[in-house]
């Protein structure tokens, strides 16, 4: 096996130097004595001196795979351990069936070690209109968190704020889309999952984001300050949000919205785009052009865009349309 030594204090300059030039074998182990590293190639290369050396070969495991062997407990309970996680930053969330609880101590640890977690936390599910986070930690007891997606960065309690990972691919098409000069009204903000990128990416004249959760407020502004982009923040349920005929652009990134279409029509100019969430049924979702016209049929309404964004439960669906509307 053809191996590459050099001096401990170029080391990391080679080693970039091979990955660079595509010729460091990912199969066999980097190893080195007391002068020198040894850096396994795939073939020999004249920039310098080979070694042949019989390498050992890299064991590959998965993080789940390591989280197991750390884990104390019965082989015929782990495999109840989760194999599914959300990693926020450096906070984790983790499902745990309730068989594996008198272990939650032993679990959180291992979760911590391998995924380098500062916290790791039980989820259980949300409560109420504000869909809190029902969460226990089970290692730490900090969960405030920078979360960094598409250059943007979201400052957040993880047991008290909801993240979604299933909405990335929108968050990340809010920042694509061209808002150049327009004045966009996000009604359901949170901490900013939408108007960030858009303010951030997509050019527009005016950002208004209003939240009526005063946590979730005041991570909106730590994440204003932390991306360095204009937004108006508002404090206030949008229902008594009182602006007419304003925006060119309005957000409705929020479950159980239907109710809130007329609020969002008095914000919207006499044309405008809506960019509308909800959860629907799987019927729902095959007469989508019957829902549609019960929720928009007062108005003129072209769809530009229907999406399927995800499961949110058995036989209910998250949708988002983008409806471009003519009031008159």
């Amino acid at each position: 096996m053809p191996y590459i030594r050099t001096e401990k204090h170029n080391a990391e300059k080679i080693r970039l130097d091979l990955l660079k030039k595509k010729i460091l074998d990912p199969n066999f182990q980097i190893f080195s004595d007391d002068d020198f590293v040894y850096f396994p190639v795939i073939k020999n290369y004249l920039d310098y001196d080979i070694l042949p050396i019989n390498g050992k070969l890299r064991i590959h495991e998965n993080p789940y795979e390591k989280i197991l062997k750390l884990i104390d407990i019965d082989d015929d309970l782990k495999k109840y351990v989760p194999k599914h996680w959300e990693k926020y930053g450096d906070v984790v969330l983790l499902q745990l069936p309730y068989k594996l609880y008198n272990y939650k101590g032993k679990i959180g640890e291992a979760f911590a070690k391998i995924l380098h977690a500062k916290s790791v936390l039980i989820y259980k599910g949300v409560k109420g209109e504000l869909r809190i986070p029902d969460t226990e930690f089970i290692y730490g007891n900090d969960a405030i968190t920078v979360h960094i997606e598409n250059g943007i960065y979201y400052k957040f309690d993880a047991s008290r704020i909801m993240f979604s990972s299933g909405n990335v691919d929108e968050r990340i098409r809010m920042g694509k889309i061209d808002a150049s000069g327009e004045k966009i009204i996000d009604m359901f903000a949170g901490i900013g999952y939408f108007s960030l990128p858009i303010a951030k990416y997509a050019f527009p004249d005016e950002v208004i984001s209003i939240e009526m959760n005063p946590e979730s407020f005041f991570y909106l502004n730590e994440n204003v300050k932390l991306n360095d982009v204009k937004i108006k923040t508002i404090l206030s349920d949008n229902r008594d949000f009182y602006v007419s005929n304003y925006a060119d652009r309005i957000i409705m990134g929020y479950i159980k919205t239907e109710e809130f279409v007329p609020y969002a029509m008095k914000m919207l100019k006499n044309k405008g785009m809506i960019h509308y969430h909800d959860t629907w049924t799987t019927e729902e979702l095959n007469n989508k052009e019957i829902k549609v016209m019960e929720i928009f049929g007062d108005y003129i309404y072209d769809i530009k865009r229907f999406h399927v964004l995800k499961s949110y439960a058995p036989h209910i669906w998250h949708v988002v349309l983008d409806i471009k509307i003519r009031k008159v």
